[in-house]
């Protein structure tokens, strides 16, 4: 959590008082830059003491001008380097939103419409199949993450720049699969936005990285920001790829770093190029102060020619909405009237070491922006821009009448349970660790109100509706397709509430049952050596094979997915490793195996010298274990698909 030295909180809360007293509902007054600085500048440095960031990147400004632009921290320990308003942070999915200007740049230019298929825009390698669906996805189901595909983390992050490949061909070799109707669910998609930004390439008929400084980045004034990567010039010549990123903005680049044993340890580069529209733009805090001064003033927008200012003010408006009480998707960008408690929009961004946000308030004249590069800093993140508008924009919001005892008991209890984030894989082998780690349990307090996660604690409003208690957001649940649906202030992340034998506890205690089973087996079959016991000896040799190759398989599986268990990063950079992929086929062999060894052992061998001991044993040993082929099949872990 952020925290706030007394003095700042003394600050402050002199800034919130002057303000509050110097606004007017219709004209905010203008705010002492100074004092921002100085409240940004105790936050920041309280946080990155508190919570171990390694480096922070700040811009900030208003209808006049620049408030301020700052780095703190480090940049690179060896040789150090410290941050400064010059030095590029990976902004990660804020790189999606000058797809979405550009987008708008080709509805403009007449080139396209929202409302076109895109595969009327695609080359013929990258049109996307119907796959049983009768809607076409439109160029808005991209905008607004409806267009329906599947998730998956598969070529996204990779720290080799040798297994890079053109956007093209990423988008081929990674092609993700349909799995509902488009414009009728948003839930996040990269996928979609690095789609997006390949039918801009073929429409301009120039490589993305080109467009957007072209046509986007240099004219808002962004001197630095880019998409290209490092990658050696060797290397984007043999892979085709773009130019990459120069040597002089490499060494004003910072590096990402994590937090263990009491040090920091800096990691290798992130290269998003793969999807490189959908996460790989590097920006200083002065670049991000030009953009969002741009965003902020539609004018300036047109001054620079890169949209109409009336086209720059329809970025704002709503193109859909899971559920009308939260946010909707605009054009492309976050409506954060969910998240803050007012209007505004921008982005949030996340590669694995680190972190940005980026939000702008038409209402207070004001745009945020932040950057961490230590995945500790999320708190950061997400405490300063609330903190910072509560102080020096103050807002008074409509409290909702209280719910009764009761009423407020009975939401509670109609939505806990757990859930599963339906931003996952939905074919690719992927899915069981993905599934796993998107789980989460909503648990309902007596008071009624509810702890999504373990730690943010919610009160009921009525009709589904529940508002956080510790800041502004709120989430709603609905029931939907026949199960309870949690909505996420967002917008596009949603997810659902599945049954006990859909859950990852469920998956632990059948695995660890038939492993249990396995071993008695082996243990048993010992014993009977040792005894001399040979009755039934034929039968009983198939079904201890069977619980060995179970074991094996078993084995295998830990030993591959232990790496990930561990470490979130593991997972992300080095899926699907060695193992993994064996271990799967290895599951799929003993699944396979079971009915045979079943029909070998009691069909053809006939085991009659048996006791009704060991037929029990044996009987309850096949039944665990077709429990658990049952789940593998469920989580796709019969078998690897790529």
């Amino acid at each position: 959590m952020l925290r706030l030295p007394l003095a700042l909180a003394m600050v402050a809360a002199l800034a919130g008082a002057e303000a509050r007293a110097q606004t007017s509902p219709q004209t905010p007054a203008p705010v002492d830059h100074a004092k921002i600085e100085t409240f940004v500048d105790g936050a920041v440095r309280e946080a990155m003491r508190a919570d171990k960031i390694a480096g922070v990147s700040v811009a900030i400004v208003d209808r006049a001008g620049v408030v301020m632009t700052r780095g703190y921290g480090a940049a690179a320990f060896e040789p150090y380097r410290k941050v400064d308003a010059d030095t590029l942070f990976r902004v990660g999915s804020i790189s999606k939103t000058p797809v979405w200007i550009a987008i708008m740049q080709l509805v403009e230019g007449g080139k396209l419409s929202l409302d076109d298929p895109i595969n009327d825009h695609l080359p013929p390698e990258l049109r996307v199949p119907d796959e049983g669906f009768q809607k076409p996805i439109l160029v808005r189901h991209l905008m607004t993450h409806t267009a329906g595909f599947e998730d998956s983390i598969e070529g996204l992050f990779v720290h080799d720049p040798t297994k890079l490949l053109p956007l093209d061909q990423s988008l081929v070799v990674h092609r993700v699969h349909r799995v509902r109707e488009p414009g009728t669910l948003a839930v996040y998609s990269n996928y979609g936005a690095a789609l997006a930004g390949a039918l801009v390439a073929n429409v301009a008929g120039e490589p993305w990285q080109d467009y957007a400084e072209r046509r986007v980045l240099r004219p808002l004034g962004m001197a630095s920001a880019t998409y290209r990567e490092p990658y050696p010039q060797t290397v984007a010549t043999a892979l085709d790829l773009p130019a990459p990123m120069t040597p002089e903005t490499l060494a004003k680049t910072t590096n990402g770093f994590s937090w263990s044993a009491g040090a920091y340890h800096t990691q290798a580069f992130e290269y998003v190029s793969n999807d490189a529209p959908a996460g790989a733009m590097s920006a200083s805090a002065n670049d991000m102060a030009a953009y969002m001064q741009a965003l902020l003033d539609p004018e300036k927008m047109a001054n620079a020619g890169v949209l109409k200012a009336e086209t720059a003010l329809a970025l704002r408006e709503p193109l859909f909405a899971n559920t009308p009480e939260l946010s909707a998707r605009l054009h492309g960008f976050f409506d954060l009237s969910a998240t803050r408690g007012r209007n505004g929009f921008g982005h949030g961004g996340a590669l694995v070491f680190q972190k940005s946000t980026m939000e702008i308030y038409p209402d207070e004249g004001v745009a945020i922006f932040i950057s961490v590069n230590t995945p500790n800093g999320e708190a950061l993140l997400d405490k300063l821009p609330s903190l910072l508008l509560d102080f020096f924009y103050p807002k008074t919001s409509p409290s909702s009448p209280p719910l009764s005892a009761e009423d407020a008991k009975g939401e509670g209890a109609k939505v806990a349970g757990v859930y599963r984030s339906l931003r996952v894989p939905s074919f690719r082998s992927e899915a069981a660790a993905v599934r796993y780690f998107n789980s989460f349990v909503v648990r309902a307090l007596p008071s009624g109100n509810i702890v999504v996660g373990g730690d943010r604690r919610y009160k009921p409003l009525g009709g589904g509706v529940f508002a956080a208690i510790a800041d502004h957001g709120r989430i709603a649940f609905h029931e939907q397709d026949g199960r309870m649906r949690l909505f996420d202030s967002s917008g596009v992340f949603p997810s659902d509430r599945i049954g006990f034998f859909e859950t990852g506890r469920w998956l632990r205690w059948i695995a660890g049952a038939a492993a249990a089973f396995g071993l008695w087996a082996i243990a048993a079959a010992v014993e009977r050596r040792v005894r001399g016991d040979r009755r039934g000896r034929r039968a009983i040799v198939v079904l201890d094979a069977l619980s060995l190759l179970w074991l094996a398989a078993g084995a295998t599986f830990l030993a591959g997915a232990d790496a990930w268990a561990k470490s979130g990063a593991s997972f992300l950079f080095d899926y699907p490793g060695f193992l993994y992929p064996i271990a799967c086929w290895a599951l799929l062999a003993a699944a396979v195996a079971t009915p045979v060894a079943a029909g070998l052992a009691f069909v053809w061998l006939r085991p009659t010298e048996w006791s009704r001991w060991l037929w029990f044993r044996n009987l309850a040993t096949l039944a665990v274990y077709a429990a658990l082929i049952a789940t593998l099949f469920e989580w796709r872990l019969l078998g690897f698909a790529a």
